[in-house]
């Protein structure tokens, strides 16, 4: 559904837990969105304190002050930390953000972002483009700070751009396997919860973001998909995040990178996800993309293809996709990057081929 931009109304949620440190500098960034020099209007910005036990609320209050373009409302939290997470904390902003919208929520755009992220200046004004032009949903592209990861040594970046490399090859297949006319390639893989944005009626009609302990943000993202909403992924769309290795949220980006440094020092080799297993992923949602449209025939075919019963095919395409081809994150990890690599560019070069001669 496109809107015309001039009508939507950007709210900013934002789950916070102990970034006094950090929080300024999102704040600071928020307040610079090119998006308010021509809206002439506040940014509201919804800000969880989940539990934060260090001067996270008098960072907040003091960088309101010195950056009067934003319209901060704070909630405080103090759940046990049983409930008490990220996924709670994200829902618990993004439904205050909608509820306290002065406009409809079909022109209002929920964004949630990290406590310790930098948005880039345009990142509110190229959502609403994006949302603008038909999108339901917006993965922002996200990218860790040069100097922070430059502190974590030569091995640590050998590591993460071999990786970096592996998924942007990984992503061209996929745009080559199931091509999505909305989000076309090139196009870049992230939608997490360092920066999303979807539309407020869109976000209602899924029943909002899931209050889990971790990977909420893909959660969600699979809800929104499953009930056919239109996911992007522009370049135009980034935000920085920090290269910290004491992260707040288990699961997340400091998890990883921990990871990876443990893996370095260990001198264990770079592994990931077998291309042949990303292949069979995607030729599987294509098939199921398909089925849109077709008759008992087809999916008793397709059925057949992907040993299913033909009962479990039935209704939408993008419900199946999202139950029987799902993202994996979690997918095993064991197969050496260098001969990895090499296969997924085999891969792409022969699809490409066939592109050429079709």
């Amino acid at each position: 559904m496109r809107v015309d931009r001039q009508f939507l109304h950007p709210v900013v949620a934002v789950p916070v837990r102990n970034e006094e440190g950090r929080l300024p500098r999102l704040l600071a960034a928020l307040a610079a969105q090119d998006h308010l020099d021509k809206a002439g209007e506040r940014l509201r910005t919804v800000l969880v304190l989940n539990g934060c036990t260090d001067g996270s609320r008098q960072a907040a209050l003091a960088a309101a002050r010195i950056n009067p373009a934003l319209d901060l409302d704070l909630i405080e939290t103090a759940a046990p930390e049983t409930i008490s997470h990220v996924g709670s904390a994200r829902r618990l902003g993004m439904e205050r953000a909608l509820a306290g919208s002065a406009c409809p929520p079909a022109a209002t755009v929920i964004l949630t972002t990290d406590a310790d992220a930098v948005p880039a200046r345009d990142w509110v004004s190229m959502n609403l483009a994006a949302i603008a032009a038909g999108a339901d949903l917006v993965g922002g592209h996200i990218v860790g700070d040069a100097e922070e990861e430059a502190l974590l040594g030569p091995g640590f970046a050998a590591r993460a751009a071999a990786i970096a490399r592996y998924a942007a090859l990984a992503d061209r297949l996929a745009a080559l396997v199931d091509p999505l006319p909305h989000d076309p390639w090139p196009r870049h893989r992230d939608h997490t919860g360092g920066s999303l944005a979807v539309r407020g009626d869109v976000y209602a009609a899924v029943g909002g973001m899931p209050a889990l302990p971790v990977r909420e943000d893909l959660a969600f993202v699979s809800r929104v998909r499953a009930a056919g909403g239109l996911l992007v992924h522009p370049a135009s769309v980034r935000v920085t995040v920090s290269a910290r290795l004491v992260g707040r949220a288990p699961g997340g980006m400091a998890d990883c990178l921990t990871g990876w440094m443990r893996d370095e020092a260990e001198g264990r080799p770079v592994l990931v996800e077998a291309p042949d297993a990303i292949e069979a992923r995607l030729l599987r949602r294509r098939l199921l993309r398909d089925l849109d449209g077709c008759g008992a025939e087809a999916r008793r075919q397709v059925a057949r293809r992907l040993g299913l019963d033909e009962a479990a095919l039935a209704g939408s395409a993008a419900a199946l996709i999202e139950r029987f081809a799902p993202d994996e994150p979690d997918a095993p990890a064991g197969v050496p990057v260098a001969p990895a690599t090499a296969r997924l560019a085999a891969l792409i070069a022969s699809r490409e081929a066939e592109s050429r001669a079709a």
